[in-house]
């Protein structure tokens, strides 16, 4: 890719006209793979990227953050949703957030639910319906374990937003700003799906445990049979934007992914760089079990995913159609 002359986009976007640059306000996470372009030690060509750093929980998963910001990161469901409805933004095929969603589903310690099948008839709490993190989990144990969503009662915390629709046939129970991990102990759920880790667990309370007995060797076993590695956000532009200046697209990609890539390497350079006393054992342990480099940007390396992702949007509602990955990204990304 190669930018062209930016003198005068830098003049219409109020940027100094010495500088030649494409001033672009985007918004992304603090995460150790997007530091190096937070921090400015990797460049977009040709663009002045100025960078935001909201919560993760926050705006990426609650607001159309295309309309704010020049591009920015946004949970991977909200994002088809827009897309379905034709919105004002376009993703590129990048991935900033995965989640080992299986660690994220908790229950009472003295419960005899080991497997999601156990979860038949129950009760399931979630902060709401909707959640990125809760499709990819009802999608997997769906395909994989014998638990479909409309076998469950779903006690949700808040109303569903983004004009998301609750499915004919699921169950809803709306206790609203009730506490999952609170209902939980108090056995007004059976299950937990999460966002985040529950303060409970962090602290060791021996009353909640994960619902697997030994969720790491589910979730490496379940890449192994499926190659999937849920993506829980993307990242996307102003439609507009990415139509009249398309090569602004392209750099931030590159520079993203060299964000990226600068990560990895000093990671697999020397595990002593990492703040993990046993780094030196869990970065072997992880290249044995997702390769060297499992946060790969990029449609192809992630086709098999995201194509997974849209059937089951497509299959909980979501969205009206199987959206084809072509029309999911901007033109000139589909390759790199």
């Amino acid at each position: 890719m190669t930018a062209p002359d930016t003198g005068s986009l830098a003049l219409d976007r109020d940027t100094p006209a010495k500088t030649g640059l494409f001033p672009l306000n985007i918004a992304i996470a603090n995460y150790d793979r997007t530091r190096p372009l937070i921090k400015g030690w990797v460049k977009g060509k040709g663009l002045a990227i100025t960078t935001h750093t909201p919560e993760v929980r926050g705006d990426f998963c609650t607001k159309p953050v295309y309309e704010e910001y020049d591009a920015a990161e946004m949970s991977f469901s909200w994002y088809l949703e827009a897309r379905d409805r034709n919105a004002g933004c376009m993703a590129l095929p990048i991935f900033p957030m995965r989640m080992a969603v299986m660690a994220y589903v908790f229950v009472r310690a003295d419960s005899g639910i080991t497997k999601p099948s156990d979860l038949i008839g129950k009760r399931i709490g979630v902060r709401g319906y909707r959640y990125t993190v809760n499709l990819w989990l009802r999608g997997i144990f769906n395909d994989h374990y014998g638990l479909a969503p409309e076998q469950t009662t779903w006690v949700t915390a808040e109303d569903e937003n983004n004009g998301f629709v609750i499915p004919k046939g699921v169950n809803i129970e709306l206790r609203r700003d009730s506490d999952s991990a609170e209902n939980l102990k108090n056995g007004v759920v059976d299950a937990i799906y999460c966002t985040g880790i529950p303060d409970a667990f962090t602290r060791g309370e021996p009353w909640i445990r994960r619902l697997f007995l030994d969720t790491q060797g589910e979730m490496r076993d379940h890449f192994q049979r499926t190659g999937i590695m849920p993506i829980t956000h993307t990242f996307v532009m102003n439609k507009q934007l990415t139509e009249r200046e398309p090569w602004v697209a392209e750099s931030l990609y590159q520079a993203i992914s060299d964000s990226q890539r600068m990560c990895d390497e000093i990671y697999q350079t020397d595990p002593k760089l990492m703040s993990l006393y046993e780094a030196v054992f869990i970065v072997e342990q992880q290249k044995a079990a997702y390769g060297s480099t499992p946060y790969a940007h990029g449609v192809a390396p992630n086709r098999k995913i995201i194509e997974t992702f849209v059937r089951y949007a497509h299959e909980q509602g979501y969205i009206s159609r199987q959206i084809p990955v072509e029309e999911l990204f901007v033109p000139g990304t589909l390759t790199l």
